[in-house]
């Protein structure tokens, strides 16, 4: 019988300490009986040592010297053999040496299904940081650890693609340098009317919450404000208006300012109640570095437009 392969995609650009973490997590994977593991890391034109961390590891090397996540992902998926695609951030790390062996077992469970994640959760290390505890709950909030399995919509960091699914959507958008992997998520569950017609049910993209992986946050108020504004500018156009959340009162340049209030409040909601559940001290303490953090996103939100210009990337 012919080896099944699932491929494990890292596109990366100057993270070499969490990225060794990561294939370091990667080397010691179980893999179930016919099936086999490829690592590919694509180098996004690194300026450090990070090429060498990878060689250091069982891994496939690949430099992309055009910038960008959707490029750098592309060029992993199309050096692939593998049936299942596993993209997952440099600055994660999958829970356990059996996660592989879960996502095999989950992706035979689900059968046709568009993708699969679950829980980013903060790395141990950093739970008593206020700055990174506030970082990750503006950012990963909604993919906590008592959140039950289910269909998702949307899973970031972390997620496993079947490549007939993914070659059908044309994989990444390579124009798109923020919100690239929500757009082609939204693509995957509306995958079924490509050949079903407009009928066709969603094809669902889900959350397994036995698939947790640690998520380096930023530790820098600085680097925290950068992400949030860089991640703000295009999400009125790219995320809220396509996400079908009334922004009527953010259209008009001068109106929209008066709209601040609301989005800021909204947006603080969920960050909030997941920080006092975790941890009411965290919580309290991480508070106004939350709080800053989300207002910096939400004025990044009102004044801008459109996705980053030229070579301008994500600040890690």
């Amino acid at each position: 019988m012919d080896q099944r392969t699932i491929r494990i995609i890292i596109p990366v650009r100057n993270q070499p300490e969490t990225l060794e973490a990561l294939l370091a997590a990667l080397d010691v994977q179980i893999c179930p009986e016919g099936w086999g593991i490829e690592v590919v890391c694509v180098d996004n034109n690194s300026t450090d040592h990070t090429a060498e961390v990878i060689h250091r590891h069982n891994a496939i090397y690949l430099l992309e010297m055009t910038l960008g996540p959707s490029i750098a992902r592309n060029t992993g998926a199309s050096a692939s053999i593998g049936e299942l695609l596993w993209f997952i951030d440099a600055d994660a790390v999958p829970l356990g040496n059996d996660f592989v062996n879960r996502i095999i077992q989950t992706a035979d469970e689900l059968g046709d299904y568009g993708g699969f994640g679950g829980p980013i959760l903060l790395p141990d290390s950093q739970k008593n940081n206020p700055i990174a505890f506030a970082d990750h709950m503006a950012c990963w909030s909604a993919w906590n650890a008592w959140r039950p399995t289910g269909h998702s919509g949307f899973q970031p960091t972390s997620i496993v693609i079947p490549r007939a699914v993914f070659e059908m959507v044309g994989g990444y958008d390579t124009e798109l340098r923020v919100l690239e992997d929500w757009d082609l998520q939204l693509r995957i569950e509306r995958s079924r009317q490509l050949t079903e017609g407009s009928d066709a049910p969603m094809r669902p993209i889900w959350f397994i919450d036995t698939l947790a992986v640690a998520h380096s946050a930023r530790s820098s108020l600085m680097r925290t404000f950068k992400h949030s504004w860089y991640w703000g500018l295009p999400s009125r156009e790219g995320w809220l208006e396509r996400s079908g959340v009334s922004a009527k009162h953010l259209e008009r340049p001068v109106l929209r300012w008066f709209g601040l209030p609301r989005l800021f409040l909204g947006r603080a909601v969920h960050p909030l109640q997941t920080a006092w559940r975790v941890s009411r001290w965290r919580a309290v303490l991480c508070l106004p570095f939350l709080l800053l953090t989300l207002l910096v996103w939400s004025i990044a939100v009102i004044v801008g437009k459109g996705q980053p210009e030229g070579n301008r990337i994500a600040p890690v």
